[in-house]
């Protein structure tokens, strides 16, 4: 008898298959080599940036400790507070120098002035004359002026050496 190979369908799929399974292994090793090389990259990007991250972290402490010192932000805060007090006290301060400039040019003959003091748009003065009328016109004067906004006779007193005024000149 003749043999007869019933198998011979089955043979011809394995062989047909074998060349999807090498596709198949070759797609997979494809896609492994992907992953894994995304893997190690990730991995080598971390630690670099790690060391990075670390490296900088260190130089802002450094430098903050030496702009510092021992100070904390508390105390960065407290000055910048302090500092914006002084700057709104110098914004309601009279400028002396040149208030008294223009007191200066408001001022009659035969008028001595013996103190003066600023406070809050409040300029208080004492000055001497010798008789009444050049207190008047030195008063009427500083009414006059365009920088006082009000004037106040505070004291009025005569005595040997002539007629002493205490004035407030409120600014505007």
């Amino acid at each position: 008898m003749t043999t007869i190979n019933l198998q011979q369908d089955q043979r011809e799929e394995l062989i047909n298959n074998t060349g999807k399974l090498n596709f198949g292994l070759v797609v997979f090793a494809i896609v492994f080599s992907i992953i894994l090389l995304s893997y190690i990259g990730l991995k080598v990007g971390s630690n670099f940036f790690n060391q990075k991250n670390a490296k900088l972290r260190e130089q802002i402490l450094s430098t903050g400790a030496s702009l510092n010192g021992s100070k904390s932000v508390d105390d960065v805060i407290d000055l910048q507070f302090r500092v914006k007090q002084i700057k709104d006290n110098l914004a309601s301060k009279v400028e002396a120098t040149s208030t008294l400039d223009k007191v200066a040019k408001a001022v009659i003959p035969g008028v001595v002035f013996s103190s003066y003091g600023d406070a809050d748009k409040k300029i208080d003065i004492s000055f001497r004359a010798n008789d009444f009328s050049s207190v008047s016109k030195q008063i009427f004067n500083f009414k006059q002026a365009d920088f006082v906004s009000g004037v106040g006779v505070k004291g009025l007193v005569r005595d040997e050496k002539g007629i002493k005024c205490d004035i407030e000149l409120s600014i505007k």
